[in-house]
């Protein structure tokens, strides 16, 4: 029997993943706002693709997004019954595909672009400075009225702000030892006001002390290992499984859910060990 070491940057990504597609069947009986834990899941997604987009070279990085033309074109063509004809349903069809399972992955591949952009042309302390400013405007339209318009998407303001500080954090085998008090009063402070006072700023602070300190603590990077590999099989192979055992399988959706969750892990392991890097890249993004 194979056993796995899994760093705790890669598990709370795994952990987070599988939460976030079993918590919506319970979330009365444990009483969680879904969309404050769909947030808080992608902010530390994000920033977990982030920080290891940020030791990739650009070639790898394309290779990452390979999966996501593979799995999105042949699900447009399984729903369609393989009969796809280029019409104006066509975007309409992409623009929901892209929402509803590849949301996450496709947002940071578009937030490496203007990352990049905005640091070859302003510098990287400027692009800090613009998703610094993006938050502070996600909070004051968040929380007060001063600012005369407010958009649907406005979450990616808080996103693109992770994303920033997670290509900004270097590993390091010591750690300031004063975050980690810090993160923990802070969290268990911005918990008491939400669930005791109502009050929720639209983000919790302390996430980003968290994943500061989980991803610097992170190392060594660029390598091979499992928790990475099974993170990006859940991203993506496990969304096509979801989608061919719900068409054939006459069972509820926790169920199916489930049962995709284990299919994607038997995948995912097997493709680990076979160590092929074509199939690597064609079905999970990374090798």
């Amino acid at each position: 029997m194979n056993t796995y070491k899994i760093k705790l940057a890669d598990g709370l990504a795994l952990l987070l993943l599988l939460v976030s597609y079993l918590a919506p069947f319970f979330a009365n009986q444990i009483k969680v706002n879904i969309n404050v834990l769909t947030m808080l899941t992608n902010c530390y997604i994000i920033a977990y693709l982030a920080y290891n987009i940020s030791f990739a070279d650009s070639k790898k990085v394309l290779l990452m997004a390979l999966p996501l033309i593979v799995y999105g074109t042949f699900i447009i063509f399984y729903t369609k019954g393989f009969k796809l004809t280029v019409d104006k349903h066509l975007l309409t069809d992409i623009q929901y595909l892209i929402v509803n399972f590849f949301d996450v992955i496709f947002v940071v591949f578009v937030f490496f672009i203007i990352e990049l952009v905005l640091s070859r042309i302003l510098g990287t302390n400027i692009t800090s400075i613009i998703a610094a400013l993006g938050l502070l405007l996600y909070l004051a339209m968040h929380n007060t009225t001063y600012i005369p318009f407010d958009f649907y998407y406005k979450d990616l303001l808080v996103y693109f702000a992770f994303y920033v500080l997670a290509t900004r954090i270097n590993p390091a085998k010591s750690i300031n030892k004063f975050l980690y008090p810090l993160a923990i009063i802070l969290f268990v402070g911005e918990v008491y006001l939400v669930y005791t006072k109502n009050f929720y700023l639209g983000i919790y602070f302390s996430l980003f002390i968290l994943t500061y300190i989980i991803l610097k603590g992170d190392s060594p990077v660029g390598t091979r290992s499992f928790g990475k590999y099974l993170t990006f099989a859940y991203i993506y192979p496990y969304k096509l499984n979801y989608i061919l055992l719900a068409s054939i399988v006459d069972a509820s959706p926790l169920i199916v859910t489930i049962m995709a969750i284990l299919v994607t892990f038997l995948l995912g392991e097997i493709l680990f060990k076979l160590k092929v890097k074509f199939l690597d890249y064609i079905f999970v993004g990374v090798h």
